[in-house]
């Protein structure tokens, strides 16, 4: 009898340990949640501080109520979930704050800017888009001294780079929204999309002095040096456009490309290869992985992670580039490790503390949206269509390539269709034939280049491997996109559809992980 008693004792102590922690993995569920819509809110509605503080107080008053029931959990839930909807909101609050209004007398208005370059230029055809951070001006009167963050258009010479101190001339401007793709109804928030890197003006075909240089971090300006080597380094050995498409793979220049060329990626769903995203990130940490797999694992992972990190410091450390560094260095983790659920908690983990740092980029920045997504269908989805997949066959890694788009693709396509509207019916099959040919392109094109710095009569071998396959790439763009049915248009659809579609995405992943009951239980805990 005795016995029988310890025994129902340590079993009741199992279950009540194991409801502990299952209990606080939901609190941590609901307070990234809560932080998520406080952030949302605080982001589309002008709350404040006074509505965080409102929401806290709430809040509180359930953490207070709480303890006077004998059943707390969903009364801590709850709790949880407000509070930190609070701390969303008077994230984005805070953060509105820090964002420099100096130059709103001077909108509309004819105005010299003194600054300092504080980006790398954004090369177009034809012009360069310089982030300029204003400390001194005139508006040829007042002399006033004012401080902001200006985009500016200025012409493709003179060339300016980071750190160079320059003069502009023009007429300064709030931006504006615009209708996207020519697509009525669809409305590109261009302000918002501005703000969430602090820019609240800007300024069109602009007159350009530069009058200084080398007043930015001196890192900085050495990394982007190496960079404007590499890149000029490409364009010596391989003609246009497939200089350009080579210099997208590897450092993501896609803007040299031309605006034909960039949309006809575009409706093949193969613009991602052309911009610094995570997928090129993560392409360099396997490779890596596969170059020293015969080390022991730790060392191998290391040389990966440390490629990864090194490759984000030579294209600048830009905040995209930090984004999907961080995502590659998840998806790297979850192939390795095989440990879905851990890297999902991890995935969230690294969502929030980004979020936490800028919470503007939540809802207004595409890159990191994305790139979440496609990080989350990466580790979520990929395992389970490479189990479902099994009469393809895996060499050349073909299976796990087929399961990684279709998982990829999945979870980004409702964000494509509410931005874009574009539907490109051939994305699968083109990416199927071209993303195999993607990691020898950016290793013989890196090699090259490399040793193009010693001799391009060196490179030459390993170039025309390189240039071989960029004609493939771009031919098949071309050709695909010519068809009449490569892409359809969507109709305008509202936010809430976005939501229900990844509510329902997301309960037909759980069903697919052997039962929703069970995926529920993994999901959570």
């Amino acid at each position: 009898m005795v016995g029988q008693v310890d025994t129902l004792k340590r079993e009741h102590l199992r279950k009540r340990i194991a409801w502990t922690f299952s209990f606080r993995q939901k609190c941590v569920h609901a307070s990234l949640f809560g932080f998520v819509i406080g952030v949302s809110f605080g982001s589309l509605f002008s709350f404040g501080f006074s509505g965080a503080l409102a929401v806290l107080i709430l809040s509180l008053g359930i953490l207070a109520y709480s303890r006077t029931l004998s059943e707390r959990s969903l009364p801590l839930l709850f709790f949880w979930l407000l509070f930190f909807l609070a701390i969303g909101m008077a994230r984005v609050a805070a953060s509105d704050r820090l964002v420099e209004r100096g130059l709103d007398p001077f909108v509309d208005k004819r105005v010299v800017l003194s600054g300092v370059v504080v980006r790398e230029p954004d090369i177009r055809e034809d012009t360069q888009k310089i982030t300029l951070r204003v400390d001194a001006g005139s508006d040829r009167e007042s002399h006033e001294q004012y401080l902001g963050k200006v985009l500016v258009s200025v012409a493709l010479y003179p060339s300016v780079s980071y750190g160079d101190r320059i003069k502009v001339t023009g007429v300064l401007a709030h931006p504006r929204a615009f209708e996207s793709n020519g697509q009525s109804g669809r409305v590109f928030d261009y302000p918002a999309f501005l703000a969430k890197d602090g820019i609240l003006y800007t300024m069109d075909r602009a007159g350009i002095e530069v009058v200084g240089h080398g007043e930015g971090n001196w890192l900085q300006e050495k990394l982007f040096a190496v960079k404007r080597s590499f890149v000029d380094t490409i364009s010596q050995i391989f003609r246009e456009p497939y200089a350009s498409l080579l210099s997208g793979l590897l450092l993501g220049g896609k803007q040299s490309l031309g605006k034909e060329l960039l949309d006809q990626f575009k409706i093949v769903g193969l613009i991602h290869i052309v911009v610094l995203s995570g997928y090129n990130i993560t392409l360099i940490g396997d490779a890596m992985l596969k170059v020293f797999s015969f080390l022991p694992r730790i060392f191998s992972m290391s040389l990966g992670v440390g490629s990864i990190i090194l490759f984000a410091l030579m294209t600048g450390s830009g905040a995209t580039v930090v984004r999907a560094t961080v995502m590659a260095l998840i998806a790297l983790f979850a192939r390795s490790n095989g440990r879905i659920y851990d890297m999902t908690r991890a995935l969230l983990v690294a969502g929030f503390l980004m979020v936490l740092h800028n919470p503007h980029i939540l809802l207004f920045d595409a890159s990191f949206q994305l790139s979440f997504l496609a990080t989350l269908g990466l580790i979520v989805l990929s395992p389970v269509f490479t189990e479902k997949l099994s009469f393809i066959t895996d060499r050349f890694k073909f299976r796990e390539i087929v399961a990684s788009t279709l998982a990829t693709q999945l979870f980004v396509l409702p964000l494509i269709l509410y931005n874009t509207g574009a539907l490109s019916l051939l994305a699968l099959p083109a990416n199927l034939l071209v993303l195999p040919t993607i990691p020898a392109t950016m290793l013989f094109g890196f090699l090259a280049t490399v040793l193009a710095f010693v001799s391009p009569i060196i490179a030459l071998p390993l170039s025309a491997v390189a240039s071989v396959l960029l004609h493939y790439q771009v031919g098949l763009v071309r050709v695909v996109s010519d068809l009449p049915f490569a892409s359809v248009s969507i109709p305008t659809f509202p936010f809430f559809v976005l939501i229900l579609m990844y509510v329902v995405l997301l309960f037909v992943v759980l069903r697919m992980q052997k039962g929703l009951k069970t995926g529920l239980e993994k999901w959570l805990t």
